[in-house]
Parts: structure tokens; sequence; C-alpha cells
């Protein structure tokens, strides 16, 4: 029941990430303070996925050995 855990948390990474580009791109302007933090929150979303995304491929690749054996 892990990997449907962690699928559920990238989904939901992905919607913070779509959330915060909607959240740019329906203002006309932008104050600089609000937006370094959607930038900050943004950053943090992206270290997250990145770094499962690194999980995920190296569990690709020890399925892909067993299979290999």
């Amino acid at each position: 029941m892990p990997a449907k855990k962690e699928k559920s948390k990238i989904t939901e990474d992905l919607a913070k990430l779509k959330k915060i580009v909607e959240w740019f791109e329906a203002r006309e302007e932008v104050d600089v303070e609000e937006g370094l933090e959607k930038v900050k929150e943004g950053s943090e979303i992206v270290k997250r996925l990145k770094a499962r995304m690194g999980e995920i491929e190296n569990e690709f690749e020890m399925v892909k050995k067993d299979l290999e054996q």
C-alpha cells in the first residue's frame, strides 16, 4: 500500500504546483513578497518531486535487474 500513498503524494504535489502557476497567471501585477513566497513553496515541491522521482528510478532499476537474473 505504500506505493499508492506515494502516488497520491506525487499527485498532490503536482496539483500544488499547478495552483501556484495558476496564481501567477491570474495576476496582472504580482506583489513581490507574496510572489517570492510562492516561488519558495514551488521550489520545495520541486525538490521533493525530484527526490521521489530518483527513488522511483532506482526502484525500476532494481526490478529490471531482478528480471534479468
